[in-house]
């Protein structure tokens, strides 16, 4: 066999094979002689067969199949040879395998191209985290109190900040009756919906009552059939309940965690705020360092990952999809995702070969101890939990986190964050 590689493309290997005429002949042979043994022709014992009558009948077969592992073996042994790992199964053209000649084919294969990232060890990019502040404290003690709220029935009519419980009666669009309209699955704020008329026509409305309500869907609305459109809707009130916010008080800090004080209970916020905001910081670094990283160095990414990752992107969508809900063409996937696909392809290169190049991966009591935190989580034994996530692959996924967590704290060093927020 003859073998010549090309690469017209970082990310392309083209291979031009030859194989002589007595080597396609000599395997011919040999599956003619496999066939005589198993094939059975009335008026002939097993393997009895003359060999003039197998080939009459079954040459074509044979040649093909011969052909087929002719070129399955030369691959793959080319590719073993070459050192060249496909990504992509080998697309093959050109076969010629004429009588008393040697057979030709070219296949053509994608390939990971290697790649050689420079200036890694000479960034200079620092974390900035903002410093929290007394507002920020403020806001997050309020959205822990809007989460801790609870609704009471009330008989009063209803007003903006009250939350409704509804029923469609009766749904009218464009002047035509629609059926089968599902009611919504959870009380809706009254004054905070995205249709200004619904909220009015719902306002003062009391539990029980009956109210007549007249929409125009906006033109962006989520549902394609009713964006736009005038819809006439009578709706059964079944439930209006008001929103109480919890006062900051003793049984309000015990709930949280049996807080000493209101201060006590800030100063903890300010601590996980401030944690927060310098992880964000020290992320958002690491962000920056990649890409600088990506511009200093050249990386080629072969199409067939890119394909790969817009094809995963299409199925997902088509999964998600809402009832009534357009679908995005391939044409408008790939113009919104490629690049940014291209850019994820990239980032995970350059994480790769830092780590390999610097010896970079968690031990296996670091792994261990992600474990031992999603088990006192979830409220299950370690060694059970383990075996599980080993099993599902979940613990690969918490090597590879691991891996590019100690592959940002190498790039950044350690930086000064803050400790103390103000």
């Amino acid at each position: 066999m003859k073998a010549t590689v090309s690469k017209p493309e970082t990310w392309k290997r083209i291979l031009d094979f030859e194989i002589p005429e007595d080597t396609y002949a000599e395997s011919f042979r040999t599956k003619l002689a496999e066939y005589q043994r198993r094939v059975q022709l009335p008026g002939f014992r097993a393997g009895k067969v003359p060999h003039t009558m197998i080939e009459s009948r079954f040459g074509d077969a044979i040649k093909a199949e011969v052909i087929e592992n002719l070129i399955e073996r030369s691959y793959k042994d080319s590719c073993s040879e070459h050192k060249i790992s496909p990504i992509t199964e080998g697309k093959v053209s050109k076969l010629s395998a004429e009588a008393g000649k040697p057979v030709t084919f070219t296949i053509e294969a994608e390939i990971d191209p290697d790649i050689e990232i420079k200036g890694y060890d000479k960034l200079k990019v620092n974390p900035r985290p903002k410093k929290i502040k007394k507002g920020d404290v403020n806001k997050a003690l309020d959205e822990l109190r809007d989460r801790m709220a609870e609704y009471k029935d009330v008989e009063r009519e209803s007003r903006k900040g009250d939350f409704l419980t509804i029923e469609y009666q009766k749904v009218i669009i464009d002047g035509e009756e629609k059926k089968g309209i599902s009611s919504p699955q959870y009380p809706i704020e009254l004054g905070a919906g995205a249709i200004k008329d619904f909220d009015k026509g719902l306002a003062g409305s009391k539990a029980g009552g009956v109210v007549e309500v007249s929409i125009k869907f906006p033109g962006n609305y989520g549902d394609a059939e009713l964006a736009g459109k005038r819809g006439d809707l009578t709706v059964l009130v079944t439930k209006v309940q008001e929103k109480i916010v919890p006062e900051v008080n003793a049984e309000f800090l015990k709930k949280l965690g049996d807080f000493a004080s209101e201060e006590a209970l800030r100063e903890k916020i300010a601590t996980d705020l401030q944690s927060r905001e310098n992880e964000r910081a020290r992320n958002e670094a690491f962000n920056r360092a990649i890409d600088q990283l990506i511009d200093k160095n050249d990386i080629d990414i072969p199409p067939s990952r890119v394909q790969a990752y817009l094809d995963g992107v299409m199925e997902e969508a088509a999964r998600y999809a809402r009832p009534g809900q357009a679908q995005p063409s391939s044409e408008e996937i790939e113009q919104r995702y490629r690049e940014p696909a291209i850019h994820a392809m990239k980032r995970h290169r350059i994480i790769d070969y830092i780590a390999t190049q610097e010896k970079i991966k968690p031990t296996q009591e670091e792994v261990d101890a992600e474990i031992r935190k999603l088990a006192d989580y979830y409220q299950q034994p370690f060694d059970q939990l383990k075996e599980t996530l080993r099993q599902n692959g979940t613990v690969l996924r918490i090597r590879a986190d691991l891996r590019e967590a100690k592959t940002m704290n190498f790039l950044l060093g350690e930086m000064e964050l803050i400790d103390e927020p103000e």
